[in-house]
């Protein structure tokens, strides 16, 4: 279904990888905030319906556990 993805979906996706290409983790609680409230007020809830917001927030969880545990490799 990625390819049925709306202009401000992909812009808003497009924001997410660049959060995580700066800092390495996000926040959930940073979906609905700026930047990702530019493209709708009510950031991640405006752009994608329920069941994408629930994928979303898994990709971000494994993400985040990802880089997590790189980092304890690292270390």
């Amino acid at each position: 279904q990625a390819g049925n993805l709306s202009a401000d979906q992909i812009t808003f996706i497009n924001q997410i990888i660049s959060y995580l290409t700066q800092n390495g983790t996000i926040d959930k609680k940073m979906l609905f905030e700026p930047p990702f409230t530019n493209i709708h007020d009510q950031g991640l809830f405006g752009v994608f319906d329920d069941a994408d917001v629930s994928k979303v927030i898994h990709l971000i969880d494994q993400v985040n556990e990802n880089a997590v545990v790189a980092l304890k490799a690292m270390a």
